[in-house]
């Protein structure tokens, strides 16, 4: 009943917007002729507009149009496989507008556009702040058996986990609580504050993943300190798609034995268009150069469906999904070697998203609903859970994008989070509750010739409305947190392939309920663990200094940065020992940090059919007070990888191979309860291609990871002190796409 209250306004907000633009006049148009070095016409070329998502292909003659647009300043995209991606950004405030497009050839992977550094679309030579961008065929080639496995070789990215199937974003030495993942611009909210809690997203519904390096409170709130995830599904199809299609993946991991799939239907009528997805995973335990970790397995089973209306006035889109999962956790064997807990997830999403162009402004707005009800259970063969949380979580978004006024455009947003957290264990772990987050912030946008500056402020205000709670002796009370946020940006673009960048960022983070009032035993920890009620919420400083350069033949970027976060939040031990069941007991105190690093990328084409792939990030996080280490920052690592591809090789198009090493150093540098861990490298090769068909491609990638089976404990693994990593490897990825109906 709450949740159809909650969208009763958003329904009547939709209705009268969607009456408004009926009368709203628009009719510029864009056009254009895309051609090679060569004046040669282009045809099949993608051109989009996301801002609007509109888009169109090149006909036979290399010409499009995109006929009826809203006045307006925007960002185009022209991309195709084989070329440098090229973007233009037009004005058609004061009428129509013809470009002449020339594509360069390119056998690098250019990211397209960057969604989620700003509130307008850009490339990544004009975001102020460190973007990665995985999607197409490198994100064939890297999706793993998590979403987040897809993106741990991404600058600055590490992955937190617990066996194969429990994986955990690091970026800049932060996770959990301080790393934000968006799906499809919504907060993905379930129990997040667990170590062994990832985020319940499916890894098959994934499009593209946009990774932003360094805090970005202004336009996301809380959590956003050390920086954002954001995944995207692919939407509703274009207009000339088919009435019946679809795609098939088909993924097989041989150290599990395991066997993942996926089926994609979509299709679109008139302006009408649909798309649904089922996919499935199973997986035995985990083989290590030491033998099997019993209990390790993984079992899932997933959908989703989207059906939404594309018209001149704008799109309404309605998606809603659910994700299943369980994880068996592989306990210390020395102390329960028989021991057999594990997880059980089931998330369901439903998602009202709307975006209209209007004369002088565009406006987006996302409603969506969660729930996230997690199970911990002690032994395989118990139907009673010892932890049940059941968390819902409402959602609503409001941005208005106004158009250039002058040299200045921005969006102004509001946005309301409401959550409610249910207890119904007999082990509480943390006391029910209601959160409330209401904010508004502003981000605006000059850009000047060759230098584009950009601003941003916002006012978050959360109150945490907590039950009694007898056992964790906590009294009803309520807590109230405001925030204000800020950015300040300087993008000077020297040429077309170079560029300077500058970011000074204030983000927070509220202390979470879990950190507040936990006390009891956390069996998916294996510790005690207990809250303080005296949290403040934190606050970072953070300053990013990058130079990037982007030609057809040399991509690469080389970024600094220092994060200060105010009244960091720490689990660390007290020294004393639960005597009912035997783990250590930990509490979580406050004190302040720094973090400090820099990453490099490079990708340089030697040849025509050989590739150069470099990169290695570094960062180093300390207790500002006494300089001890923070604990779980990764260790340093540098990675080469040679790729060789050609157009074309028996009867394959795009074929490659591939050849990938990856150093990490020791990390000595750790907090008195940590484990200190060696250096290794890991070694990979690949081979693939696509075979062309009518219905589009189809792709193979064929892999081995960890060629040499090395023996070796990561750092951020929470198996490490008693188990290996994962051993040899060897990765089958299918995807195929088909026709039925046209």
């Amino acid at each position: 009943m709450k949740s159809k209250l909650f969208l009763l306004p958003f329904i009547r907000v939709i209705i009268f917007t969607i009456t408004i633009t009926f009368i709203v006049a628009s009719g510029q148009n864009l056009s254009g002729i895309v051609t090679d070095v060569k004046k040669t016409p282009l045809p099949n070329m993608n051109i989009t507009i996301p801002a609007l998502q509109r888009g169109t292909t090149t006909n036979g003659h290399g010409s499009f149009t995109l006929e009826k647009l809203p006045a307006g300043n925007y960002t185009v995209v022209f991309a195709f496989i084989g070329y440098r991606t090229e973007t233009r950004t037009i004005d058609i405030s004061t009428g129509d507008v013809t470009l002449s497009i020339v594509m360069r050839v390119s056998l690098l992977e250019f990211p397209t556009i960057t969604l989620t550094a700003k509130p307008q679309p850009t490339d990544i030579l004009t975001s102020p702040q460190s973007v990665s961008v995985v999607e197409g065929r490198q994100l064939d080639r890297q999706r793993g058996q998590s979403i987040i496995k897809s993106i741990e070789n991404t600058a600055g990215v590490s992955t937190y986990s617990t066996g194969a199937g429990i994986v955990k974003p690091a970026i800049r030495g932060l996770t959990s609580q301080r790393i934000l993942v968006v799906a499809d611009g919504v907060r993905q909210e379930g129990q997040q504050w667990g170590d062994e809690h990832s985020p319940e997203i499916d890894a098959f519904d994934v499009e593209r993943i946009e990774v932003v390096r360094g805090p970005n409170s202004v336009l996301f709130g809380s959590d956003a300190l050390g920086g954002v995830i954001n995944i995207t599904k692919a939407g509703i199809p274009a207009q000339d798609a088919p009435l019946l299609a679809g795609k098939v993946l088909l993924n097989g991991f041989s150290n599990n034995n395991q066997g993942a799939g996926s089926l994609a239907l979509y299709g679109i009528k008139g302006s009408l268009g649909y798309r649904a997805n089922l996919s499935a995973r199973t997986a035995d335990d985990i083989s290590t150069p030491n033998g099997k970790l019993f209990n390790s397995g993984i079992k899932e089973l997933n959908g989703s469906s989207m059906l939404g209306i594309k018209e001149d006035w704008g799109s309404v889109v309605l998606d809603y999904s659910r994700v299943e999962q369980e994880f068996q956790i592989h306990e210390n064997p020395i102390e329960e070697p028989d021991a057999t807990p594990y997880q059980s997830i089931q998330h369901d999403k439903v998602h009202l998203a709307a975006k209209f162009p209007f004369k002088h402004f565009r406006l987006e707005i996302d409603g969506a609903w969660q729930r996230n009800n997690r199970k911990e259970f002690e032994e395989r063969t118990s139907n009673t859970p010892q932890l049940n949380l059941v968390l819902q979580t409402r959602t609503l978004n409001i941005k208005g994008h106004h158009y250039p006024l002058g040299p200045v455009f921005g969006t102004v947003g509001f946005s309301l989070m409401q959550q409610n957290n249910k207890t119904l264990a007999e082990e509480a772990l943390i006391p029910a509750f209601d959160l409330l987050n209401i904010a508004g912030f502003i981000y605006e946008e000059i850009s000047l010739n060759n230098v584009s500056l950009s601003a941003g402020v916002r006012f978050d205000s959360r109150k945490l409305d907590v039950s009694a709670n007898s056992p964790l002796n906590v009294k009803k009370q309520i807590r109230r947190f405001n925030a204000v946020s800020g950015s300040i940006g300087i993008v000077w673009r020297v040429t077309d392939p170079l560029a300077f960048a500058l970011n000074l960022g204030r983000a927070w983070r509220a202390p979470t309920a879990f950190e507040l009032f936990v006390d009891g035993v956390h069996e998916g920890t294996a510790r005690y663990e207990i809250g303080n009620s005296a949290l403040k919420p934190e606050a970072s400083a953070n300053i990013d200094l990058s130079v990037r350069y982007a030609s057809t033949r040399l991509q690469g970027e080389l970024a600094f940065f220092r994060n200060q976060i105010n009244r960091y939040i720490f689990l660390g031990p007290t020294g004393a020992v639960d005597v009912p069941s035997g783990f250590r007991e930990y509490q979580h105190g406050q004190t302040d940090a720094v973090l400090i690093g820099a990453e490099f990328t490079v990708q340089a084409q030697i040849t025509d059919w050989f590739i150069l792939k470099s990169g290695a990030d570094i960062v180093r996080g300390e207790k500002s007070n006494d300089n001890i280490p923070l604990p779980l920052v990764p260790a340093n690592r540098f990675k080469l990888g040679l790729h060789f591809i050609k157009p074309s090789l028996l009867g394959f198009t795009n074929p490659y191979f591939s050849i990938d090493a990856k150093m990490i150093a020791a990390q000595n540098r750790i907090e008195e309860f940590e484990t200190k861990t060696e250096g290794y490298a890991l070694f990979a090769i690949g081979v693939g291609g696509e075979i062309a068909l009518s219905s589009g491609n189809i792709s193979i990638d064929l892999a081995v990871e960890n060629l040499l089976d090395k023996a070796y404990r990561g750092h951020l693994s929470r198996y490490k002190e008693y188990a290996l990593n994962p051993g040899r490897n060897i990765t089958l990825k299918v995807s195929a796409p088909f026709t039925i109906i046209k």
